[in-house]
């Protein structure tokens, strides 16, 4: 008895210096990796140990996943996260996460979830770089990754690829990647830092062309599409060819067309629906807000109006685009011109040039000066804004239109420095509506022509074989 209480007496003591020498040695692994560098101005995150939250170094704990040995540890580990159930694998010295399949959700992204079939991602570290890939479907992008406690560098490459190919892996936040035929290859390679999600990319698209999209059938006629009102809400209206609110090119002036492309696109007559120089930037750093409207052509902001809505999403501005390029073959920069200038939102209720020229100045169009042509023209990037706190109050802001303007270069030089030393006046503003009941009137009489609208629109939207979403246009034969 008393060698055996000798025994597990050693035994104890054996099992208690083997715990605190592995214990150490995790010390020392988790230390020496700055998992617990958490201070200012680390980057670090909270992770539950125990039913405790821990915070830790988001680099450190790349370090240490990455580490010599840490392969051969974590290989055939599984777990599940919100993306799906991750599995790992040891591929000689880098490890494999692979989510098969996989759900990938951020409001940046798409307002709805990314499905994919399958997404791996290899990592292998070299003292304080990380070298490896990501396959998402068929698409395969390479990285590198420089680890500094409070940031991660990465530079990646998405080598030639067919465009369709990239379109369709991205169906389920792109549903016109399906039904549409897409052409063309597409390069890319950028750098990306984090958590700030600054970053540039260099793009090269060649032989990109759209089809299947249906939108030849806006050559001529009428067509369905949504307007937003004073109350926020948006209200079906029938536009196009002979409708009352239209206004063809030929009668628009020679001061709008000219103002709006000074303002909104001074490349509408060199691209072909969009512009890589702004695209690239807008793709490279997508912050919590999503995309920033000033990427968009003249053409891609159309293709909102009329067909993809204004979410503020990748996923909308790459919807966006394979209609603005098919547009620009279908359609022809006239034509196209020609529907912004009579859909384009300038204000609550006022769809349309002709709109915006008699409430802000009680004029035709063609009658409005080139000073207004530009201060219309200034707001379009916040036409309600611009409504409230400038019309409504008597105030113009003419500090951007005056830069419009100048911008005008169909102009001579001496005109438009001319018209910038005029001073601009509205036409009266409406009063405000005094009572609920006198509001609710104001409102009966803006919506009158609501049902034909309605009608109208649930006709075009029966003929049409796919369902377009709020502010989507259909044609009215």
């Amino acid at each position: 008895m008393t060698h055996l209480r000798h025994g597990v007496t050693v035994l104890g003591i054996g099992a208690v210096l083997l715990f605190v020498s592995v214990t150490g040695a995790l010390g020392v692994i988790v230390m020496s990796n700055g998992v617990l560098a958490t201070a200012a101005p680390a980057w670090t995150t909270e992770l539950q140990v125990a039913g405790r939250p821990v915070e830790v170094n988001v680099a450190g704990m790349v370090r240490l996943a990455t580490a010599p040995g840490s392969a051969y540890l974590l290989d055939g580990r599984a777990f599940s996260t919100s993306a799906g159930r991750i599995t790992l694998r040891r591929e000689g010295r880098a490890i494999v996460a692979s989510c098969s399949p996989c759900r990938l959700q951020h409001p940046a992204l798409a307002a709805t979830p990314l499905q994919l079939p399958r997404v791996e991602i290899s990592a292998e570290r070299s003292g304080a770089t990380v070298t490896g890939w990501l396959t998402a479907a068929t698409l395969r992008v390479e990285y590198s990754a420089e680890l500094a406690s409070d940031r991660i560098r990465l530079r990646w490459r998405l080598p030639a690829t067919d465009v369709g190919t990239a379109y369709r892996a991205l169906a389920t936040i792109v549903p016109e990647a399906l039904g549409a035929r897409i052409e063309g290859t597409l390069e890319a390679r950028g750098r990306l830092e984090l958590p700030s999600r600054t970053g540039a990319m260099q793009l090269n698209v060649s032989g990109l062309d759209v089809g299947g999209l249906g939108t030849e059938a806006l050559q001529f006629g009428w067509f369905a599409m949504a307007c937003r009102k004073a109350d926020g809400g948006m209200q079906r209206i029938v536009n196009g060819d002979t409708e009352t609110r239209w206004v063809s090119l030929d009668r628009m002036g020679a001061y709008l067309p000219a103002a709006v492309l000074a303002a909104e696109d001074q490349r509408f007559h060199l691209h072909s629906g969009f512009d890589e120089a702004q695209v690239a930037p807008l793709l490279a750093s997508l912050d919590e807000s999503g995309p920033k409207r000033g990427a968009s052509t003249v053409t891609q902001q159309l293709a909102r109006t009329l067909f993809t809505g204004g979410e503020k999403t990748a996923a909308r501005k790459l919807r966006e685009l394979l209609y603005a390029i098919e547009m620009e073959r279908t359609l022809g920069k006239a034509r196209i011109l020609e529907l912004y200038l009579n859909t384009v939102d300038w204000g609550p209720g006022l769809c349309g040039a002709r709109a915006a020229a008699r409430t802000y100045f009680r004029k035709r169009p063609e009658q409005i000066t080139p000073l207004e042509a530009a201060w219309l023209a200034s707001i379009l990037r916040a036409p309600h804004s611009a409504h409230e706190l400038q019309f409504r109050a008597s105030h113009p802001e003419t500090e951007h239109a005056r830069w419009v303007l100048m911008q005008m270069r169909s102009l001579p030089r001496s005109e438009r420095q001319l018209w910038a030393r005029k001073p601009l006046t509205f036409a009266a503003a409406p009063r405000p509506v005094r009572s609920t009941r006198a509001g609710q009137s104001a409102q009966r009489d803006a919506d009158r022509n609501a049902p034909v609208a309605e009608a109208a629109v649930k006709t075009a939207e029966a003929a049409s074989d796919r369902g377009r979403a709020v502010g989507a246009a259909a044609v009215v034969r």
